[in-house]
């Protein structure tokens, strides 16, 4: 594949704007997805400073402590019997944010990806891949937001890219459709649109996670 320098700094450009746009209005409780979808950026960010130092990352494990994080977010510990991987600023942010009663956790919402994470971590091979997903015939379309951060990973060749949609998605979904969708959307860079305001404190945790991303994907330090 040709590197392609415009669309790289598209990508880029597009990150901060694009994860905002996930964010809920003030006073408004936040979708435990957008919560997932920013742990799991930050786990991509976490591969992308392993490059820019030369040192290699699976990005599949990267994603899958992630959600393991995100587990320890919304419920406030890790699943029983996982590893407990050392907080990441992301995800140290977002427990503060809702520990402090700032914001709350949309009813409900965590519900389908704990139990397909819990599903996967009763497997001998925990961490859920296409092969083996997590609850293949539930279709759960809110899962998707976690693609949007994959889709707007730089220097990264198509099929790897949505490779890596599908093990997201296959943590704790792994509905054929939903699989496909995902595939599709890692190569879809979402539309910018101003969204109004924002929480301002999830927002304070997107310009920080944006700022690392650019120090990250800086294209000299490629």
């Amino acid at each position: 594949m040709t590197p392609d320098p415009a669309e790289d700094a598209q990508l880029i450009a597009a990150f901060e704007p694009a994860l905002r746009a996930l964010l809920p209005a003030p006073g408004e409780p936040v979708h435990a997805e957008t919560l997932l979808a920013l742990c799991l950026a930050e786990g991509l960010l976490e591969v992308l400073q392993w490059a820019q130092e030369g040192t290699g990352a699976d990005p599949a494990a990267s994603m899958w402590l992630a959600a393991l994080r995100w587990h320890r977010v919304v419920t406030g510990s890790f699943p029983a019997g996982a590893p407990e991987p050392p907080p990441r600023p992301t995800d140290h942010a977002c427990q503060l944010i809702l520990d402090s009663g700032s914001l709350q956790l949309l009813p409900h919402s965590a519900e389908s990806s704990l139990t397909g994470l819990r599903t996967a971590l009763s497997r001998p091979t925990p961490i859920g891949s296409p092969a083996q997903p997590a609850q293949p015939d539930i279709q759960y379309d809110d899962a998707l937001q976690r693609v949007i951060p994959i889709s707007l990973v730089p220097y990264v060749a198509a099929p790897m890219k949505q490779d890596w949609a599908a093990q997201a998605l296959c943590l704790t979904h792994g509905h054929p459709e939903l699989v496909a969708e995902a595939r599709r959307g890692a190569l879809r860079t979402p539309e910018i649109r101003d969204p109004g305001p924002r929480q301002e404190l999830l927002s304070v945790v997107v310009e920080d996670l944006a700022h690392r991303w650019r120090d990250a994907t800086k294209p000299a330090s490629r």
